[in-house]
Order: C-alpha cells, then structure tokens, then sequence
C-alpha cells in the first residue's frame, strides 16, 4: 500500500481514540413502530436496578431500547459496543464518557484519578468512580447494547462488582443476544431485575397486522400478515424480510418462503442456527431482487464496521454511492444510521454477517483487498484505529507495521490496550525487523516481562543496531534508537526500583550527549503527585535513597533545560528542605521551576511550585507560599486546574492552619469528603490531605476521632511502607497527647518517630511540628539521661542535632535563628573560651583531654568549668548539658 501522511490527529489521546458515535444510540429507522404494551414498561425499567434484554439478532432489542430512549428525555447514557471492546480500561472508559453525557463534569473529575488507580488496583478504581456517581440523585439509565460481543472474564468480572454495587440512581440496561455470564439470582430474589426474553418480544398477531399494513404499507395485508406472524413465531427480523419480499413483488417468492418456513421445526427461533437459516433464506430473496449496482455496492461495503457516502465511493467505485445510501434507507434495506446528520451509517447485523459471507463466497480474495482500500482511507482521514484494524483483517502485515510504528507517539502509555491488542496480532519477527517498532513494543511490555529478561532483550536489540544497521539507514536514526534504548533502560531500572541503576542510565544518558526526550515524561506517568520524596518509586520517603538518586541525576543535568533537570531537581529540593539545608533546597527548587515553565507540563509546575510554597513556610514567610501556590493555579489548563485543584488547596489549607489555625481547622471539618474515596485511591497526595483534617481536629480538640483517624493514616502507610507518613503519623500522635496533658504517651509517641527518622536524616518534619515537638524533644533528653527509656538506636548526636534546628527555625516566630543564639549567650554570659570549653564537655571530654586540646592545664579548664557552672545554675556536668541542650545552645 501507498504510504501517506497519516492527517486529522485533534485533541488528547481519549478523544482521538473514543468514537464518539459509540456514545450515541443509533435513530430509530423510519420503518420501527411503537409497540404501546413494550415502550410502556420504561417506568418498571426506571424502577429497577437492572433490566436485562436477551434474544437472537433481528428480535427488535434496539427498537425497543430507541423507544425507551425517547421517553428518558436526555437521561439516557449508552455505549454501543463491538467486538472491538475486548479491553476492561477501554471498556469502563466509555461508560465514564457515556455517563458524562449525562452527568456533566463527570469525567474532569473522575478520569485523572481512574487512569491513575485502574492499572494499579481496578476494583479500587470502580469503587471510586461509583461513589462518584452515587453523589448524585439524578436518575440515570445507563444502556450498554450488544453485550454479547464482550468475551473477556475481567470485564465480565468486574461488571459483576459494578452492577452489585450500582447506587439507586443508575438503571442498568444490558442487551444482548445471549445471558451474559453474571450471578443475578439476589437481585431477582429482591424484586430488582426485570428481564425480557424473544417470548416478549415477538410480535403479536396484532401488532404484525399493524406492522405490515402501517409500516410496511402493504394493503390487505391481514390475512398475509397473520400467516407470517405465526410461521415467524413473531420475529421480528422474518417478518419484516417475509414484507420486504413482498414488496418488493416476489409474490412467488414469498409463496416459496411460506413452504420454508413451514418446513422449520417449532420455536427454533430460539436457537441461533434456525435464525440464521431463516435469515439467510429470506435475505437471498431480498438481495437477488437488487440491481447489479446495488448488490455491487452492499458486497463490496459490507467488509466495514462503518461507513458514509466517501468511503462508498472508494469501496464500490461507484460515482452513485451516495444515491444508493439515500435509496437503502428509504426502502428501509437493514440500513442503521449512526448519527443524528445522516454522515455515518451501518447494516443490521444480519444483514452485515449475510453479505460477508456472500462476499466469501463468490470473491474469497475480494475481501482482503477491500479491507486494504477501506484502511487506506481511514488512514487518510484520520482514522489511525479503524485503519489499523483494515489493515488487519485485511492481511497487509507490513502496512499495519508501519502505520502503527507511526502512531507509537501518539498510542504511548494513554492507549496501551490498543497497542497491546495490535502487538498481540501482529507476527515478532515483522515487529522485530523494525527495531524503532520492536522499542515500542518493548516499551509496553515492560510492566510484565522479569527484569532480567528485558536487559537482555535490550542487549540484542542494541547489538542489532550497532551492528547490523550500521549502513542500512541514516547515523541520525541509529543515534536515535540507541537514545530510546538508554531511556528504556533507565525505565525498566525505575520499574524495578533500581533507584542506583536509574541514576546510572539517566547520567550516561547526558554523558553521551543525547538531547532530553519526550519519554521521560511516561516514565511516572502514573505518579502524578505533588511531592516526590513521598510518592517516587522505589523512594516512599526515604532521605538516603532519594539523595543517591535525585542527587546524583539532578547535579549531572543541572545545566540542561530538560525534563529530567526540573522532575529530579525538584526531588532534590525536597530532600535538601527534609535535612534542613534550606538554602541549598531554594537553589534547586528555582533551578527546577525555570525549567518547568519552559516545558509548561502541570506534573512539573505543581510540584516546583508546593516546594517553593513549602520553603517559604519554613523560612517564616507563609504569605509568599500562598502566592506561589495561587500563581500555579493560575498558569494551569482547566483540565490540569481540574486534577491539581484539591492538592493545591490542601497544601494551602496547611499553611492557613499556621497563620489561623482554630479559623482554618473550623472551615476544614465544616467541609465533608469522601473518606471511602481516599481509602480507595491511597495516593500520597490523597494521605496528606487526610492529614490535613487530622490536624484540624487536633486543633479543635476532636481528640477521638483525629485518633481513629490516624490510626487508619497509619495502618495504610506502614502497609504500604511510606516512611514520611509513618512519620507524621507518630509527630502529630505526639503534639495531641502532650495537649491533652499525657506527657509520657507523648514522648512513646515521639520516640516512634525518633526511631524512623533518626537513620534516614529526617529534621524538617520535626521542627514544622513546632514548639510542642521542641518540649517534648527536651523531655525525651531528659528520660534518656536518667535511662527512664529505652534508647532503641536512636543516637542523643540526633536528638541534639533536632534541637539546635529549633534555634535556627525562631525566626519562623520572628525572631531568627542567630538572634536567639545571640540573646541566649548574652543572657548566661558565657565567654568565648567558656563556650568551645563547654561544648567538649558536652562531647563527654575529660578535663585532660579539654587541657590538651587547648594547651592549658587541667586545673585551668576546671576553673572554667566551675564558672559555666554557676552561670547555667548546673549541679555537675550532666546537669549543665541538660540545661543547655532545653535552652538550645547546643
């Protein structure tokens, strides 16, 4: 096939792949009629938690649900499906487009959090997106037609989840031609399903009177009607085919079919050969009675899902096409149009799969080329997955290569399922043989294939192009495939926590030169959160796993405007802030944040920004936090503000709650949230606004239940082993109890913590926690001095380098950290040599040692040590350096 540019790529990757016509229940063709003792049950229907329509294709189950459709008044969500939809993310996807239609905002609010779980836990993702649909009162009939096609036992699997779990106001509609695989035998118990079957369905005597005389227009038809309600049993397919015969002047025909059918053992419309023996029989009378043009033009465009007047032309080669279109319809031909405009169109079922199989039939090798012209065509009018599935079905391997090969930027990590479904189609070898294809595959797989596994398959891949296409093709592209290769290989180490081998791959990748790549930004693409240290892979909040990685990646691009320098680098500022180098945290944090505004990617700003809100706290100045946080808002999408808005609120909340606290923490519980939700989702973004009302329930003295919550905080973190979490959990325990006065819970509580931040460096989580944390950080001094507690590996060296934080945080207060120092000194009066005396002692120096480090004698450090004595009002040295370390001079 001819390759073209492949044109008309719009909008994100959901609307580029959602067809948008899946959403919209096909108009009622002209011929239907309403049938009064069916369309009249849409009130049971929206009485009932689940309606199930099951019988044989051409038993009208669309007619009817068109009917219903037309009472429900634009409270109707619906997702067409075929046998496309195999994959369960594409799949619930579409219902959250189907039920957005209804429920405006739906997905703005659920997609960010759904895409982010649904790889990760799906049944957590679908509690989510119910309880969001379970917010609104809004009834809603939610239609999911042609279930049949569904073959997957995850969907079918989760499906059993959703419709147990439906909230009151969602009523499920399933049509399809077979019992799908649930267990509803409790919702038939309760009186909650309602179920039609081809017995109610099947035209009355009646109704096939009225049918044929008022639809079909055929006069004194009663007696003709009646003869073939009952041979048909009432199907509504035969029945119409047996008047479209007769229409069509095939008396003798439809004579002949009367004997046919007659012929047909009893009730085997229920079995789907009978059906298709009938249909068969009855549509070669109808097809035989075309023209040659049209039989021509129904052959030859049958081999589509869907189609419109171009594409006819292409297929038919036929000027006419659209002429003939307008003629199928009106002679009401089994022609179901798509849209409301009259564009898009396909055949009924029966009639699609009865011309397929004459294609076949007469012209076997016809199809293949067919499918060739019909990918061609979508191809160029920007249709990549339709073309691709032409290409397919239509054997042109090399073409659905290349075409896919093409779309891999477009496809990557959004449309995985798809990728997935082609890569699981297409033959290895013809992948392989395109190693930039063979990347992309490898790129997919990554989540699944053992780490060892990938390494090798990269080694080969790499050998292969070093070696192999070495004079083949251009040195850019080489230089390039060998560029994606270091990425590749830097994601699988990420993949498998290999934070060492990460940093590894990332620093070879700039020592060899290559420019930034766009890949890097799929490597976290589930990892959207505002703060690094606490959600990065493989990090969870430990300081010297972070520092190795971040550090080491982020000092080696600092000087590049990549979207590594500004993702790392803001992970390093985090780690900085975490030790208390504040000053060296703000130098990477700008670093990162003019990065980011050059990318202009919300997963970079937002987390630059919370930073550099964060540092300002810290620094005393809580005003220009709540700036920066505002101006990250403000250079937000509405889309990415949509996503981002609840976790730059929660970052604000905490800042307010320094400046306001009883005022804030009042706004904060007057606010209800979804706590099934955070249990659900579990981010480290969703953890810490969790924490936030935590803490405004601590403030507002709602001791029981911040203590249950925190329990439930806690519980989640340490299964999860989120070391910052565990952290705040123990600190914020700690400032409760000393406030409701239970001093020696208080400490345990702090000592918890001591014990998980000690090895890791953690500092800045302490003192944010302020002056009760510092109290009890004395307290604590004070136990271990008299050996009242355990010491379990925490080092005094720890405690006392926690303390002197304290004293360099005052100006948070405003006062600075050397003003205080200065004002403590000046007060006790102590002298330059009594300082550097005193603070060997505190070290555990004898005077001996003191004397010979100072070139003084031993009798001469006494005399000073029996001063700073008296100055501090100490008893021994012991008691000196106690008194010392709570006055923070230390």
């Amino acid at each position: 096939m001819q390759q073209e540019q492949t044109a008309g790529f719009h909008g994100d990757w959901l609307q580029f792949m959602i067809l948008t016509n899946k959403l919209e229940f096909p108009p009622l063709p002209v011929d239907t009629m309403d049938r009064p003792r069916l369309s009249s049950q849409y009130d049971e229907v929206m009485q009932s938690k689940m309606t199930l329509l099951t019988a044989p294709a051409g038993s009208g189950k669309s007619t009817l649900l068109g009917s219903w459709l037309r009472k429900a008044a634009g409270h109707t969500a619906c997702v067409c499906l075929d046998e496309k939809d195999q994959d369960p993310l594409q799949f619930w996807l579409y219902i959250i487009h189907a039920l957005d239609r209804v429920r405006q905002g739906l997905c703005g609010e659920v997609l960010p959090y759904f895409l982010q779980r649904y790889p990760i836990e799906p049944r957590a993702a679908l509690i989510l997106l119910l309880n969001r649909v379970a917010q609104s009162d809004q009834h809603t009939m939610l239609i999911l037609d042609d279930y049949h096609v569904v073959t997957q036992p995850d969907i079918h699997s989760q499906m059993q989840d959703f419709i147990e779990n439906l909230p009151l106001s969602i009523h499920l509609v399933i049509s399809s031609r077979t019992y799908p695989p649930f267990k509803l035998e409790k919702l038939r118990l309760r009186g909650e399903l309602k179920q039609l079957t081809l017995q109610e369905l099947a035209f009355t005597a009646e109704e096939g009177i009225d049918f044929c005389q008022n639809v079909m227009r055929i006069e004194h038809a009663s007696k003709d009607a009646l003869g073939w309600v009952q041979q048909t049993e009432g199907w509504a397919a035969g029945l119409k085919l047996l008047a479209l015969s007769h229409t069509l002047g095939a008396a003798d025909s439809v004579k002949n079919s009367m004997t046919f059918l007659s012929s047909i053992p009893s009730r085997s419309m229920d079995a789907g050969t009978g059906n298709r023996n009938i249909s068969d029989y009855l549509l070669e009378e109808v097809f035989q009675r075309q023209s040659p043009e049209m039989q021509r033009f129904l052959l030859r465009t049958a081999i589509t899902r869907r189609m419109n007047s171009r594409l006819g032309q292409v297929l038919s080669g036929l000027e006419e096409a659209p002429q003939l279109l307008r003629q199928l319809e009106k002679e009401h031909l089994f022609l179901i149009p798509l849209d409301r405009e009259g564009e898009w169109y396909r055949y009924h079922h029966l009639f699609s799969a009865f011309l397929k199989r004459e294609l076949t039939r007469n012209r076997s090798e016809l199809g293949n080329e067919l499918h060739g012209l019909a990918a061609l065509w979508y191809e160029h009018n920007g249709y990549p997955s339709e073309a691709l599935d032409h290409y397919i079905f239509g054997l042109h391997m090399e073409d659905a290569a290349r075409l896919l090969e093409e779309l891999f930027a477009h496809f990557i990590m959004g449309e995985w399922w798809t990728l997935r479904k082609y890569f699981d189609v297409l033959p290895l070898e013809m992948v392989k043989a395109r190693p930039k294809l063979y990347m992309s595959y490898l790129f997919l797989v990554a989540r699944e294939m053992p780490y060892g596994e990938m390494v090798k398959q990269l080694d080969e891949l790499e050998h292969v192009i070093r070696v192999h296409l070495q004079g083949q093709v251009a040195p850019e592209i080489i230089e390039y495939l060998l560029q994606v290769i270091c990425v590749m290989r830097a994601y699988m180490a990420y993949l498998n926590r290999d934070l060492e081998g990460l940093s590894a791959y990332l620093v070879s990748y700039i020592d060899q030169g290559y420019p930034d790549d766009i890949a890097f930004q799929y490597m976290d693409y589930d990892r959207r959160e505002s703060m690094r240290v606490r959600s990065f892979h493989g990090v969870n909040g430990y300081l010297r796993r972070a520092e190795a990685c971040f550090g080491a990646i982020t000092k080696r691009w600092y000087d590049e405007p990549a979207y590594v320098t500004s993702y790392y680098g803001a992970g390093y500022g985090e780690v900085l802030m975490e030790q208390g180098q504040l000053s060296e945290a703000v130098k990477y944090a700008e670093r990162a944040l003019e990065v980011a505004l050059q990318i202009k990617v919300a997963a970079l700003l937002v987390p630059v920004y919370v930073l550099k809100a964060r540092l300002e706290l810290h620094s005393g100045r809580p005003e220009e936090g709540l700036k920066l946080l505002q101006q990250a808002e403000s250079l937000l999408s509405e889309k990415d503000t949509e996503y981002w808005k609840s976790v730059l609120e929660a970052h604000r909340n905490r800042i307010w709650l320094e400046q306001s606290p009883v005022d804030t923490a009042t706004h904060i519980l007057a606010n209800p949230v979804d706590e099934q939700q955070m249990l659900v989702e579990m981010s480290c973004d969703q953890l810490f606004q969790w924490m936030i009302r935590i803490r405004a329930a601590v403030i507002l003295e709602q001791y029981d239940y911040a203590q249950k919550e925190l329990q439930r905080v806690r519980e989640h973190a340490e299964k999860r082993d989120l070391l910052t979490e565990q952290i705040e959990c123990a600190l914020l325990e700690s400032v409760m109890l000393q406030k409701q006065g239970n001093l020696d819970a208080g400490v345990v509580a702090l000592s918890r913590a001591l014990i998980l931040g000690e090895p890791e460096g953690y500092i800045r989580s302490f003192v944010a926690e302020g002056e009760p944390i510092r109290w009890l950080l004395q307290q604590y001094l004070v136990l271990r001095r008299k050996k009242a507690i355990s010491e379990d590996g925490v080092k005094l060296t720890y405690v006392k380098q926690l303390l002197s934080a304290f004293v360099q945080n005052q100006k948070v207060r405003g006062r600075s950290g050397l003003d205080e120092a200065k004002h403590e000194q000046k007060e006790v009066g102590l002298s330059p040599m009594e300082q550097k005396i005193f603070g060997h002692i505190a070290e555990g120096l004898t005077s001996k040692q003191i004397a010979a480090e100072f070139g003084i004698s031993p009798g001469t450090v006494n005399t000073h040590i029996r001063r700073v004595f008296a100055k501090l009002g100490a008893s021994s040295r012991t008691h000196a350096v106690q008194i010392a370390e709570q006055r923070g001079l230390l």
